[in-house]
Formats: C-alpha cells, structure tokens, sequence
C-alpha cells in the first residue's frame, strides 16, 4: 500500500504503466475534496489513519491535540470522503476510523480551477516532509550498519528542456512504483523506507540561455 501524494496528469499517455500504480485506489481530488486535506492538521489526521485504524481519543494523544480538535478533524476528512468507519473494530461506545483510499492524486488541472487551495496543500505536504526528513537526519548515524550506509540524501541542479524534466519524471515515477510493487512481502529484515522526491524549474528563466532575441 502506498501512503502518499502523487501529482496526476489526466493525459491517455500517463495511463500506460509498465508496472502496478501504487495510486490505483488513491482519491483524485477536486476542488471540493481539496478543501478537506488544506489543512495541516488533517492532513496530519489523515497520514495517522493511512498507517493504522484509530479512535478520536487516539489521533488526540498521537498528535497532542485536543478531543474535540481531533472530533473535528475527523468529521471533515469523513464528509470529503477521506476516511470511513470501521464496524468490525468499534464498539457501542467508540468509533474507529480508517483512511479509504491509499493516497490521493492531485490533478494538475486544480491549478489553474483552485490555485490557492493547491498552494496551502503542497505547502502541508512539504512541512511533513520537512519533520520527517528532520527526524530522519537525528537518527542518521545510529541507524544499523547496512541500512545507514544505503541511506540518501541528495541534491541536484539540472539543465534540462521541458521534455527533459518530463520524461526525467515519467522515469522517476516508473522506478518508485516498480520499487513499491516489488516491496512489502513480510520478508525478514524488510523497513519502512520513505522516499521524498521534487522536481521544480527556478524561479527565473537564465536570460543567457534563452539564445539571441
């Protein structure tokens, strides 16, 4: 299962995988369902029931929240059809909760339809990524031997033609979905890994490279 975000290109070539779409059950978004995770602290709700199925009283202790922030949370993510109940695990007097879909596509198309809302939800997206590239980083060195030396971290500026940065994303997808379909066996020694990736041109366009006007 794939707990995760993917931006989503509508187009018929993008449909043509050479592997298993981890994002195959994801929820694509519009601009309504968008309003549901642009919020921090749902999104934070959300990544919780993603992992495990939870009550109100547990997504309050695990996020240090209070039980009616947690309650309110809760209630939103279900109107937007986000999570569900589970019956099999509640009781009379408690509910539990589990995410429905496993992750969530972005259409680029809510961009141009909802450019704010995007904006606040890449924003989310990145400060968790932010945390646990953090959390990460304290633990670096006391991971087992093995595990710390395959850890990475890099960083790279490219020159590269639209259909450069295009295809370096089709191939970059195409490597963590075969990753993901080839992973989660239950094999002895397997981890958790958590793989960040972006892609983005500058800010500006380098004049020089532009050629003669």
């Amino acid at each position: 299962m794939n707990h995760g975000t993917e931006e989503h290109d509508d187009t018929p070539e993008a449909h043509h995988d050479t592997v298993p779409d981890p994002f195959a059950n994801a929820a694509v978004l519009d601009a309504h369902s968008l309003r549901g995770l642009a919020h921090p602290l749902r999104m934070r709700v959300y990544q919780l029931l993603q992992k495990t199925p939870a009550t109100g009283k547990i997504v309050a202790e695990r996020l240090g929240v209070s039980s009616a922030s947690a309650s309110y949370h809760l209630r939103q993510l279900e109107t937007h059809g986000f999570i569900r109940e589970d019956p099999a695990l509640g009781t009379s007097r408690e509910r539990w909760w589990r995410a429905a879909h496993s992750g969530f596509r972005l259409p680029e198309s809510l961009d141009t339809e909802a450019p704010e809302l995007t904006t606040a939800l890449r924003h989310t997206v990145a400060a968790g990524w932010t945390e646990r590239l953090g959390a990460a980083v304290n633990e670096w060195s006391a991971q087992p031997e093995g595990w710390r030396e395959a850890q990475l971290m890099s960083d790279r500026t490219l020159r590269l033609t639209l259909e450069q940065m295009e295809r370096l994303r089709a191939e970059l997808v195409e490597v963590l979905n075969r990753h993901t379909a080839e992973g989660g066996t239950g094999e002895t020694g397997e981890r958790t890994v958590h793989v960040q990736l972006a892609a983005f041109p500058g800010a500006d366009p380098d004049p020089a490279a532009e050629g003669p006007r």
